[in-house]
């Protein structure tokens, strides 16, 4: 199980595709846990068309760098 975050990150994509596609019903298995938000099963992610390890989109990476803080130190 991968948060919305790391499903993201895994799957280089945005926080909010992974998002939409939960809420489009398209990760049926994704479970709200009170400690860490919405957890994401990785054979959901992979039924979805999701690849793991797929390397960020420049605007997916943006929007991390954005919503996290990681940016150049």
């Amino acid at each position: 199980m991968l948060t919305q975050r790391e499903a993201a990150a895994a799957c280089g994509v945005s926080r909010s595709t992974i998002r939409r596609r939960r809420e489009a019903g398209d990760l049926p298995g994704a479970v709200s846990d009170e400690t860490r938000g919405w957890l994401i099963p990785v054979g959901d992610l992979l039924a979805a068309g999701f690849r793991l390890d797929t390397p960020a989109s420049p605007d997916a990476t943006a929007e991390r760098n954005g919503a996290t803080g990681w940016g150049v130190t």
